[in-house]
Parts: C-alpha cells; structure tokens; sequence
C-alpha cells in the first residue's frame, strides 16, 4: 500500500497530485523534499492499491522518534473509499503509533471563520475518527494557524518544533512560533 517513489511516472504523478492538493501557502518546494529524502530527513511514499495502481500520496518528514506526516492525499478518484484510513494504519505499522504527528488548518478561534471551514472540520473529523487526538497547542506554521495532532502521544511545542529544526532549518523552522 505504501512504496518509496522510484520511477520518473511516479514522481511525475506525486508531483501533480501534490501541486493539484494543497494551498500554495501550505507547501513547501517539492525539489526540497527530495532533497530531504536524500539526506534521510523525508519519505516520499506513494500510495497504492494491491496491483501497484496509483492512489495517493504520503510525504513524511522524520526526526529522531517523531514522523510528521507533513503531506497526505488521495487521488480524487479514491476519496471516501477507506483508502485515507488504510494509509494511516500502514504508516503506524511503518513509523510506530507513537511516533506519528499530524498538522491540520485550525478550526477554532479564527480559522472557525475561514470561507474552507467545512474541508477543516472533514479532515479534523477523519483524523479523529482515525484515533488521533489534538495535542494542547496551536501553532502558526508559515503565517497558517494549525492544530497538531498525535496518536495520544504528550507532545510540547518544544518537541514539536524540534522536527522542523532539524529536517527543514532556517527559513521554514524560523516560520514557525506558539499561538
């Protein structure tokens, strides 16, 4: 269900399923991903189904005990279909439960205001169905108010924050404060 990218066709359509999923303030540059891959600091996972068909796309970010699923999404094509909840069940078989760390839009305080508020509200709603709950912070991550959550490990700002100091230093690390 889960497999490293290994061919110019796969990156092409994680390239294309990431470009087409997420909002230009929330991604970083691809090229650095790859990069961080190189060096050990990030996975780049498809996802796919039991023929090797391509279903989506998992990018992960790695430091030390934490795994921060920095980028999770299912082609259109898949969505509501379970696929999202097999990954993440993969990924806790792949990184360990504890290990897992998820960022989301806020959907409180101001983000409740925001014009994607019912999107916000669906992904919470998956995560937590999924057994994640919210850790007792928020943060700004490159001017976009976030809510983090674990599989119910006790997880400080501090040790949070750690994961960007060491696999994305200076400018993203720096982008990043408490609410």
């Amino acid at each position: 269900m889960l497999k490293k990218v290994s061919s110019e066709a796969e990156l092409n359509y994680i390239r294309d399923l990431y470009e087409a999923s997420f909002p230009e303030s929330e991604k970083k540059p691809l090229a650095l991903i790859l990069e961080k891959q190189e060096q050990g600091l990030a996975e780049i996972l498809m996802i796919t189904d039991p023929e090797g068909g391509a279903l989506g796309l998992a990018m992960m970010a790695i430091c030390g005990d934490l795994a921060l699923l920095d980028y999770l999404a299912v082609d259109p094509k898949c969505r509501g279909t379970g696929v999202g909840g097999g990954v993440l069940a993969a990924l806790q078989e792949r990184y360990g439960r504890d290990r897992i760390v998820v960022e989301i839009e806020r959907t409180t305080g101001e983000g409740a205001q925001a014009e994607n508020i019912e999107d916000r509200i669906r992904r919470k709603n998956f995560y937590l169905r999924n057994g994640m709950v919210p850790a007792e912070f928020y943060v700004d991550l490159m001017g976009v108010e976030m809510e983090v959550l674990t599989f119910g490990r006790k997880l400080g700002f501090e040790e949070y924050h750690s994961i960007y100091r060491k696999v994305f230093p200076g400018k993203i690390a720096n982008e990043i404060r408490l609410v």
